[in-house]
Parts: C-alpha cells; sequence; structure tokens
C-alpha cells in the first residue's frame, strides 16, 4: 500500500467516494455561476443591481404611512385586485414585499438569480421571462381562487384577499428556464423536489404558484428555440421567392 496516496488494496480512491449526483450538481452551479460572476466583478449587471435597488426603494417606503398608500397604489395585487389594475400594477408588484418573507430574502433572491439569468440569457429575455410568469402566475392564482376548495386544484376563498406579490414567481421561473437552456437537470430536480414539498406541506396561494412558475419557465424554454427555428424556416422560404422577384 502507498501510505502518500492513501490507497488500499480493494478500496477505491478517497476522491471516489463523493457521490456522483453530488458532484454533478456542483459541475452544474460552476457552470451557472462562472460568467455571472465574471461580469459581477466588472458591475456589468445593471438589471440585477436595478432590481434589487427597487425592492430595496419599496421596501424602505413601508416605514410611513404616505409610502405604504403609494406602495400599495402602485404594487398591491390579489386575486380581487380588478383584472385590468392588476395589469397595471403587475412590474411594481414583482418588486414589492411579499407576505411571510423578509426583505433580505426578496433581495437575495433578485440579486442572484437575475444576475445569473442576466449573463448567461440577456437582459431582456430575463425581464420578459419574469414578468410573464408574474403575469401568468397571478392569472393562476385567480383561477384556483375562483374555483374554490371543492375543486382539487382550488383553493379556500380567503385565498382571494391574499397578497400576491413578490419576486418569488419570476425567480422560480427563471431558475427553471436556465436549468433547462443551459443543460442543469440535477439543480433542476432539487428546485422541483423543494418547491413540490412546498406545495404538500403549506397548500397555500404562494406554494401552488410556485410550481406554476417552474412549468412556464420549462415551457418557455422550449418555445423560445422552437419560434427561433420557424423563424429561420419563414427565412429561408422566403429568400428564394425574394431573389426570384428581384430577378
Amino acid at each position: 500500500m502507498s501510505t502518500a496516496t492513501g490507497l488500499i488494496p480493494g478500496r477505491p480512491p478517497a476522491g471516489r467516494l463523493r457521490p456522483a449526483w453530488i458532484t454533478g450538481i456542483v459541475a452544474e452551479l460552476l457552470l451557472l455561476t462562472a460568467e455571472p460572476l465574471a461580469r459581477l466583478r466588472r458591475g456589468r449587471l445593471p438589471l440585477a443591481f436595478g432590481s434589487s435597488a427597487t425592492v430595496l426603494i419599496l421596501w424602505s417606503l413601508h416605514f410611513s404611512s404616505l409610502g405604504t398608500y403609494i406602495v400599495r397604489l402602485i404594487s398591491d395585487v390579489s386575486a380581487s385586485t380588478p383584472f385590468y389594475l392588476a395589469v397595471v400594477r403587475l412590474p411594481a408588484s414583482m418588486y414589492a414585499p411579499a407576505p411571510n418573507l423578509p426583505v433580505w430574502g426578496s433581495l437575495l433572491q433578485v440579486f442572484v438569480v437575475f444576475g445569473i439569468a442576466e449573463a448567461l440569457i440577456g437582459w431582456r429575455r430575463t425581464l420578459m421571462v419574469a414578468l410573464t410568469a408574474t403575469f401568468l402566475c397571478t392569472l393562476s392564482g385567480r383561477i384556483m381562487c375562483y374555483l374554490g376548495p371543492d375543486s382539487i386544484v382550488g383553493l379556500p376563498w380567503i385565498s382571494r384577499y391574499v397578497s400576491d406579490t413578490g419576486p418569488s414567481a419570476a425567480v422560480v421561473a427563471l431558475v427553471a428556464y436556465v436549468c433547462c437552456v443551459r443543460r442543469a437537470p440535477r439543480t433542476m430536480t432539487v428546485l422541483l423536489t423543494a418547491m413540490v414539498t412546498e406545495v404538500t406541506l403549506l397548500p397555500n396561494l404562494a406554494g401552488r404558484e410556485h410550481v406554476v412558475a417552474i412549468a412556464l419557465g420549462i415551457l418557455a424554454a422550449l418555445a423560445v428555440p422552437a419560434a427561433g427555428r420557424l423563424r429561420r424556416a419563414s427565412r429561408k422560404a422566403m429568400s428564394p421567392e425574394s431573389g426570384a422577384r428581384h430577378g
């Protein structure tokens, strides 16, 4: 036996004792965070910094009665809010304080996830996925409240008046989207397990919307490449015709 290397006949090296799935998750996390960390050192994450500043500003306004009124006026959304008003308040509601989530939790979620997504898929697509997920999750919450407790996917009527604000739906959808486009299945599995556990233990509005957000993130990751292929195919189909016309 070699005491220098610690190899024992009949046993694998110590480095191989780590389970493969842990190694895989570590490798995926390194893949997902390498570029964002490089851009962070260069200060090139404007959406992440701006979104975090917005969360902090809306939270700080709650320390005065006038500020609280302003935040509610521009961002307060629930299933009982008129639909047109919920749409108008949609962007601010994504950054507004969330029920049962401290401000440091919102800041951490927004800065880390928005920063990773911004670096990997660009700020425009990040914002598009985040706003779309927030809107559709809010809509799904309204539908679940409308169905009521008699439906298997419905919610108690009191959920109509629960504040449906905060960045969680956008964050979950972005994580699912990035995991799909960057091929991180183990990280996706951890996220899905966490969300299913949450909705099982706490079957409330937020938990249901988080599961919906995962589905939306996966669908967006599948739809964007498909849309790109359709655009390229249509351009190829148009190019011979345009060439014939010019000829």
